[in-house]
């Protein structure tokens, strides 16, 4: 279903989110006092997007500090649209003509978070295919490259997603209605990708599983994701996903800021390197803020070192400081 930007805006407003962006240089006021207003519609690391209200006009207030019930209204008048937001008995108007969609997208092919303890390397694959699963259900289908709408067919992989790899604790998943659902397109996509990696036993795991998608089978096919075997598999994944996201620029956040980030991921780099001439496998992933809000979280870079067992591969996760 093709979701109209009064849609998207509407779909806010069930969730009683509202958080507008400040007015700048983008805002252009009219002598009128008309201009763009821009709320978010959504923040991850694949995009950025606002909802923006043409040929706008506001009056009254808004606490963005207010910890109370926000009640959030949308009207069609003949002359356009009017949003009501009211906290108490304080009133925050916005007249505007029409809503269209802003997008920046951005590279989250090394985007890393390390939330959860355990099988990071597994964690790291369910965040990225939820962010991008999150880009094509709230932006459409048409926001996703044919690459990207095979990774976000993972989302319905449960061996994968969050049923067995949750990459944040279970009070912030977003669960789906069936999370025990298994969508024929992401199976052919991990067997596509078995037989890429020439793992026929993993092959012939995932046809079967395919033709039986119990609950306990897909524990069963989560298990095998972590055996020692099985990791290429998953390290041609993870370069599947790298080389779908390449194809955005990375974030920039200003010369000063670009330039202490670059020294960490060059440090990290040189660890990598360092950690490879000594036999090693490792990968380097970082956390960025956004572009809007430079100040949401720190950068922080890490090195992901592999890790054979007897049986599974594991990971460690080194923080470079």
């Amino acid at each position: 279903m093709n979701l109209t930007n009064i849609d998207k805006l509407n779909m806010l407003i069930e969730q009683g989110m509202f958080e507008p962006v400040e007015l700048d240089e983008k805002n252009i006021i009219d002598e009128n006092g008309r201009g763009d207003f821009r709320i978010i519609y959504l923040m991850n690391d694949t995009v950025e997007s606002f909802l923006v209200f043409k040929n706008a006009k506001y009056t009254g207030e808004y606490n963005d500090k207010f910890e109370g019930f926000t009640d959030i209204e949308l009207e069609k008048r003949e002359e356009g649209y009017v949003l009501i937001i009211k906290q108490e008995q304080s009133y925050f108007l916005i007249f505007f003509d029409d809503v269209e969609l802003e997008n920046y997208y951005y590279n989250y092919g090394k985007i890393g978070h390390f939330w959860i303890k355990g099988y990071e390397h597994l964690r790291v694959l369910e965040y990225q295919v939820a962010i991008v699963w999150d880009k094509m259900c709230y932006i459409g289908k048409e926001s996703c490259t044919d690459n990207e709408l095979k990774i976000a067919s993972l989302k319905q992989f449960p061996p994968l997603n969050y049923c067995n790899y949750p990459c944040v604790p279970d009070i912030y998943q977003v669960p789906l209605e069936d999370k025990w659902h298994l969508s024929k397109d992401a199976n052919n996509f991990m067997m596509e990708i078995a037989k890429k990696a020439g793992d026929t036993e993993l092959e012939e795991k995932l046809l079967q599983y395919g033709e039986n998608p119990t609950i306990k089978n897909a524990k069963k096919m989560a298990k095998l994701f972590r055996r020692k075997e099985h990791k290429k598999v998953i390290q041609l994944l993870m370069k599947y996903i790298e080389e779908a996201a390449a194809v955005y620029p990375d974030r920039s956040f200003g010369k000063s800021l670009d330039e202490r980030n670059k020294k960490l991921l060059d440090k990290a780099v040189n660890r990598k390197n360092e950690l490879e001439k000594a036999g090693m496998e490792a990968v380097v992933y970082k956390e960025e803020q956004f572009v809007y809000d430079c100040d949401s979280v720190e950068f922080n870079v890490y090195v992901m070192l592999w890790k054979d067992g007897l049986v599974n591969s594991s990971v460690r996760i080194e923080k470079i400081e």
